[in-house]
């Protein structure tokens, strides 16, 4: 599997919350990357029976288009735990943890 460049990851990441929809009010292409995935409304609010249902939904997706990109990416279940992490953040943890 080939592995995607930083600027590829920056793209992917920024496509994917904003053709999901996940993205706030507000959000244009130069402050995305400030946007912090509490503010994604990401299980917002949790179902009491599977507090995390949407954030592990949201990362087989993120790693099956990943994939289709050519990448291979590990969960990033945990990193959509991290409430305050920002999508700047989050798209640097997918370049800095690809497998290939």
């Amino acid at each position: 599997m080939a592995m995607l460049n930083k600027n590829r990851c920056k793209n992917f990441v920024y496509q994917f919350f904003l053709t999901e929809g996940w993205l706030p009010p507000g959000t244009t292409p130069k402050n995305w990357s400030a946007v912090t995935i509490g503010e994604l409304g990401i299980d917002d609010p949790p179902l009491p029976s599977d507090p995390h249902l949407q954030k592990r939904r949201v990362a087989l997706d993120l790693q099956n288009f990943f994939a289709l990109l050519g990448g291979k990416l590990p969960s990033p279940l945990s990193q959509l735990k991290r409430r305050s992490l920002t999508l700047g953040g989050f798209a640097d943890w997918c370049h800095a943890n690809q497998e290939g």
